[in-house]
């Protein structure tokens, strides 16, 4: 009965998966299209004839803006929070495995234990399933943190890129 309980939530899980799926997905689009945009509003008459001086002042103008910094510092602390959750679950997963081994042999004596070990699997599959659609929320906020700013960014690269073509003096010291 408790299996099937189990079981039942598990296949609940998964009946809601593809829609978490589906916004994480249109995340994706929609940063795609804003890099599109972007990129085609990066280029601007004159790029060519800028100086190295004024390639830099407009660089640090663009990495400066506080919109950009707050999305940099953002997104920054919610890539560690994953790692640390990586990191956490890394410790987990040789716990599980442990117990995992256990009840494999446990159940070699024990009649039924199979069926606590099956259990216990399609529990730890759960959780990992629910960790996964939390990291992909994560990811498609990461994403729309980065649509706004995208001009910017996109800006940034191509001034980058002049800078570079240039051989300027302050991309060469990086």
């Amino acid at each position: 009965m408790r299996a099937l309980l189990l079981s039942s939530a598990l296949s609940l899980g998964l009946a809601f998966a593809p829609v978490a799926g589906a916004q994480d997905y249109a995340a994706m689009a929609n940063l795609e299209q804003s890099m599109a945009a972007a990129q085609a509003q990066a280029v601007r008459d004159g790029d060519e004839q800028l100086t190295c001086d004024q390639l830099q002042n407009e660089i640090t103008t663009t990495m400066t803006d506080p919109a950009v910094q707050s999305a940099v510092a953002a997104n920054g602390a919610d890539a560690q929070a994953q790692m640390d959750q990586m990191n956490a679950a890394r410790g987990q997963q040789r716990a599980n495995m442990a117990t995992n081994m256990f009840m494999g042999f446990a159940s070699s004596f024990i009649p039924g234990m199979g069926y606590a070990q099956m259990a216990q699997q399609r529990m730890q599959a759960a959780q990992q399933q629910q960790q996964a659609q939390q990291n992909m929320a994560q990811m498609a906020a990461m994403m729309e943190r980065m649509t706004p700013i995208m001009p910017q960014l996109m800006r940034g690269q191509r001034v980058y890129e002049l800078a570079q073509a240039q051989q300027c003096a302050f991309i060469q010291q990086q």
